[in-house]
C-alpha cells in the first residue's frame, strides 16, 4: 500500500498543509531596503559644512540611521544652509521621520546649535512629490513622569486635573502672577504634581488659544499696568512612551520683574486684591495694615542701596580734575 502511486502522490499533498513551505517562502522574501533622499532645511549658516555634517551625523545616529560622510551633502549660501541626505533603511519613510523627531527631542542642545535662530528644522523628501514633511522645533519637551525638582519661592506646581483649565486656572493666574510681581518673579507650572513629577494636562490648539486670551484679559486689568514683556506663556509638549494621540502639555506662565531697579511698586489684581509670595506660599488678599508693613520693609531694604549710590556719586564728583573747571568742561553754575 505504501508503494502505490496513489500513496506516493498524496505524500507531497500532506506536506503542503504543514510548515515545509513556510521556510522557503520566508527565505524568498527578504526585507526590502528603501533608499530615501531627504531635504533638511534651515540649518545654521554660521557653521562650516564640516561642522553641520558632523551635527547631522550625530542626530541621525541617535535615530538609529547610521550614515557615512558621503551620504550627507551640505549646501551653504551666504544667509542660509541646507543638506541633502541619502538614507538606506528597511523602515518606511513615515517611521524614519518619527525616529528623527524622537532623536531631536533627545538632542535638544545639539538641535539648538544646528538650526538657524528663530527657525525650525524642516525635513522632507528631496525628490518627487512630498509624501511626508515634518518640522522639528528646537523647543523644550518634557517626558511623562520626569522629575522637575521641588517647589520654591519662585516655582509653583499645579496638577491641573479635572475642570482646572476651565475653572480654577483664572483664580490661580490672579493670585500667583500678582504675588510674583510683588516679590522676585517666578513661574507657575500647570501639569506638574506637587511632588515635582510631570503629568501634563489635555490641551489642544483651541484650548491653547482660549488660555492665551484668558490670561491676557486678566492681566490687562492689573494695576499698575502689566505690559506683555513682563510675562511669558509657554505650552511645553509632554512625550509619553506610547502614542495615545492625546495632546498633553505642561503650561508655564513665567513672570519677570518689569519695574526699574529702585522703584517701589505694589501690584493689585483686576479685582483689587494684593498678594505676596513668601517661601513657597501665597499671602493674601492683604489688609491695609499688611500692605503698609510691606512698604515699610521694602523701603528699609532700599535705604542702604540709595545711600550707597549717593556715596558713589559724591566720590565720582570729587575725582574730577580741577583743571576741567578752568577749561569750562563743567559748568560752575551747575556745580553750585
Amino acid at each position: 500500500m505504501d508503494d502505490s502511486p496513489e500513496s506516493s502522490a498524496e505524500e507531497p499533498m500532506e506536506e503542503t498543509a504543514g510548515e515545509p513551505f513556510a521556510g522557503p517562502m520566508e527565505e524568498a522574501l527578504p526585507c526590502l531596503t528603501h533608499v530615501y533622499k531627504l531635504y533638511i532645511g534651515n540649518l545654521n549658516p554660521k557653521y562650516s559644512r564640516e561642522v553641520l555634517c558632523s551635527m547631522l551625523k550625530d542626530i541621525l545616529g541617535t535615530a538609529s540611521l547610521p550614515l557615512q560622510r558621503h551620504d550627507i551633502e551640505v549646501v551653504k549660501k551666504p544667509r542660509r544652509a541646507y543638506a541633502l541626505v541619502q538614507v538606506s533603511t528597511e523602515l518606511s519613510l513615515e517611521n524614519v521621520l518619527k525616529q528623527l523627531q524622537v532623536a531631536s527631542d533627545m538632542e535638544q542642545h545639539l538641535l539648538r546649535e544646528l538650526v538657524m535662530k528663530g527657525k525650525t528644522l524642516v525635513v522632507e523628501e528631496a525628490e518627487g512629490p512630498p509624501r511626508h514633511r515634518i518640522t522639528i522645533v528646537g523647543q523644550e519637551r518634557l517626558f511623562y513622569g520626569a522629575f522637575m525638582g521641588s517647589e520654591t519661592r519662585n516655582v509653583e506646581f499645579k496638577r491641573g486635573g479635572g475642570e482646572y483649565l476651565s475653572g480654577t486656572l483664572k483664580h490661580h493666574v490672579r493670585k500667583y502672577v500678582c504675588a510674583f510681581l510683588n516679590s522676585e518673579g517666578g513661574s507657575l507650572f500647570v501639569g506638574v504634581e506637587d511632588s515635582g513629577f510631570v503629568h501634563g494636562v489635555r490641551c489642544g490648539p483651541k484650548e491653547e488659544d482660549r488660555i492665551r486670551l484668558l490670561i491676557d484679559s486678566i492681566l490687562k486689568g492689573f494695576k499698575p499696568q502689566v505690559f506683555p514683556d513682563a510675562y511669558a506663556l509657554t505650552f511645553i509638549p509632554v512625550v509619553k512612551a506610547e502614542d495615545t494621540g492625546i495632546f498633553l502639555k505642561v503650561i508655564r506662565l513665567s513672570v519677570h520683574l518689569p519695574r526699574p531697579q529702585g522703584e517701589l511698586l505694589l501690584y493689585e489684581t483686576d479685582q483689587g486684591e494684593v498678594y505676596l509670595r513668601r517661601d513657597g506660599s501665597i499671602q493674601g488678599p492683604l489688609s491695609g495694615s499688611a500692605i503698609q508693613e510691606w512698604c515699610r520693609q521694602v523701603t528699609a531694604m532700599q535705604g542702604p542701596l540709595i545711600e550707597s549710590n549717593n556715596k558713589m556719586i559724591t566720590l565720582h564728583l570729587a575725582k574730577l580734575s580741577i583743571s576741567e573747571f578752568w577749561f569750562g568742561a563743567i559748568n560752575c553754575e551747575w556745580i553750585q
